[in-house]
C-alpha cells in the first residue's frame, strides 16, 4: 500500500514539474500534446463525406420533375389540383 501512495506521489510531482515547464515555456505544452489524429478518424471522416455526397446525388436524381402538371396527361382523369383547364 506504501507503494501505490508512493507511485501516486511521485506521479503527481512528475506532472507538477510538467506543468511549471509549461508556464515557463508555452510551447512546450503544445509539442507534447499536438499528434496527429489517429488514421482511423481521417478514413472515418473521408467515408462520411463519401457518403453524404452520395446520398445528396441520389436525392437530387430521385427529385420528382417539378415542371409537370398533374394534368399533362390525355389519359381523361380529371384531378382537382389541375391548374390547367
Amino acid at each position: 500500500m506504501m507503494d501505490g501512495i508512493a507511485l501516486a506521489k511521485a506521479i503527481e510531482l512528475q506532472s507538477l514539474a510538467r506543468e511549471e515547464q509549461w508556464r515557463r515555456n508555452e510551447d512546450l505544452f503544445y509539442l507534447d500534446y499536438a499528434r496527429d489524429p489517429l488514421l482511423f478518424f481521417h478514413w472515418l471522416g473521408r467515408m462520411v463525406a463519401r457518403l453524404r455526397l452520395r446520398r445528396a446525388a441520389m436525392k437530387k436524381a430521385n427529385r420528382p420533375e417539378t415542371g409537370r402538371f398533374a394534368c399533362d396527361h390525355d389519359d381523361g382523369s380529371d384531378q382537382a389540383a389541375c391548374s390547367r383547364i
